[in-house]
């Protein structure tokens, strides 16, 4: 006998139900993406502010450790500041721009451009002080030096006078008791063989003469020795080469010619001022009674002294009482923050730029002090996307120690 079903006895679910059903599991999955989307965002954030401390860090301790170098072996007053005329075969023309012997010489450059730092110091392994030089009769000369310790073939020495050009030559051989010949073609060091580089067909640029003419072994050349540093710190941010923005990068204009060398990721710009003993005030640190030589800082500025050819010795004693440097390294999150109004809208990660030096919005900002309460605002616009990302500003003040102790 069969039995009937009734309707109202049928097992499963009407459509009415399988709707409920789907709508509350959409509403479970998009709660679920919700949540992994905020907790996405808070790890992107703490991973970028991560990566941008370290990049920040690393930047600021390379650059603090150069500056402590900056001027050893070159610690002679007499020819600090001087204008260097420099002959190098490895470069076109062969005679370079004049450049100041310094131990920090400040390119600075104003909206996005960074400044640029160069810095120089020795590597010499015995021989630190200056010798006086007998007098040269032509330019072509060798070096007559009362005693010759220290001093070896291979080695990069600078010459100078006060008033004078200063110049590099190689030492090629080691000539009598106490002379250095200084000449051209190629050395053998060792095992190693290489051409002269620095040292001008032409001979030195002055007939240098005793008392004032003075020498100073910077060290030796590899591959006896490491380079001498005539060291330019750059951070570049409006290259087309691809893979190459945002980063602090060094090169040694001493050393070969190579590309510069990238020390540091997310770096987009640099500052830096001179902390100078003159006397002089301009707002930049607390008031006080200002004397000069005192090796009490009396400002802070990006101007350097005037490079002259040749070098008058007021002008030498403008570098001289520079005994600090000021500077700041700003990195950036490596990746983008969302807007908090939501994806589509207009980036809000850093406020738009105020060069008001007494706005406190814009939160890009550096050498705080009597003029700038607030801090001067850093111009980080390189890009288009650049609200997108945070910011963060590493400063320190470096004393040139070796400036300090070269007091007389």
């Amino acid at each position: 006998m069969n039995r009937r079903i009734l309707p109202g006895m049928q097992a499963g679910m009407s459509l009415v139900e399988l709707m409920v059903a789907s709508v509350i599991a959409l509403l479970g999955v998009i709660v679920i993406f919700q949540v992994y989307a905020t907790n996405e965002g808070v790890r992107r954030s703490t991973t970028s502010g991560s990566d941008e401390q370290i990049s920040g860090l690393i930047a600021l301790s390379l650059l603090e450790r150069e500056l402590k170098t900056a001027g050893y072996g070159i610690n002679d007053n007499d020819v600090l500041g001087c204008a260097m005329r420099v002959y190098d075969n490895q470069r076109t023309p062969n005679i370079q721009s004049v450049y100041p012997l310094a131990p920090v010489f400040i390119v600075p450059n104003a909206g996005t451009t960074p400044d640029l730092i160069r810095v120089i110091y020795g590597q010499p392994t015995l021989t630190v002080a200056s010798v006086q030089l007998q007098d040269m009769s032509t330019t072509t000369d060798t070096f007559t030096l009362p005693f010759r310790v220290g001093f070896n073939v291979g080695d990069l020495v600078l010459v100078g006078q006060a008033g004078q050009y200063c110049t590099l030559a190689e030492v090629t051989a080691l000539v009598g008791p106490s002379d250095l010949a200084h000449g051209v073609g190629s050395i053998t060091v060792g095992t190693a063989t290489r051409t002269v580089r620095f040292n001008d067909p032409a001979g030195t640029p002055f007939v240098y003469k005793f008392p004032q003419g003075k020498i100073l072994n910077l060290g030796a050349l590899p591959a006896t020795g490491v380079w001498p540093v005539y060291n330019e710190f750059s951070v570049m941010n409006n290259s087309i080469v691809p893979g190459t923005n945002n980063k602090l990068n060094v090169a040694n204009l001493w050393a070969q010619i190579a590309t510069m060398n990238p020390i540091a990721d997310q770096i987009v710009q640099m500052k830096a001022e001179y902390g100078v003993d003159d006397g002089i005030a301009n707002g930049t640190v607390p008031t006080r009674v200002n004397a000069p030589d005192d090796n009490i800082i009396d400002k802070f500025t990006n101007v350097s002294p005037t490079v002259l050819s040749p070098n008058p010795p007021a002008n030498m004693q403008q570098w001289q009482r520079i005994k600090a440097v000021r500077l700041a390294v700003v990195s950036r999150s490596a990746n983008t923050i969302d807007p908090t109004t939501g994806k589509g809208t207009a980036c809000d990660a850093t406020p738009a730029f105020d060069p008001d030096p007494l706005a406190n919005v814009y939160p890009v900002r550096w050498a705080r002090g009597p003029d700038a309460p607030n801090g001067k605002p850093i111009d980080v616009r390189t890009s288009a996307d650049w609200q997108c990302y945070k910011y963060r500003v590493y400063e320190t003040t470096v004393p040139l120690r070796n400036v300090l102790w070269r007091q007389p």
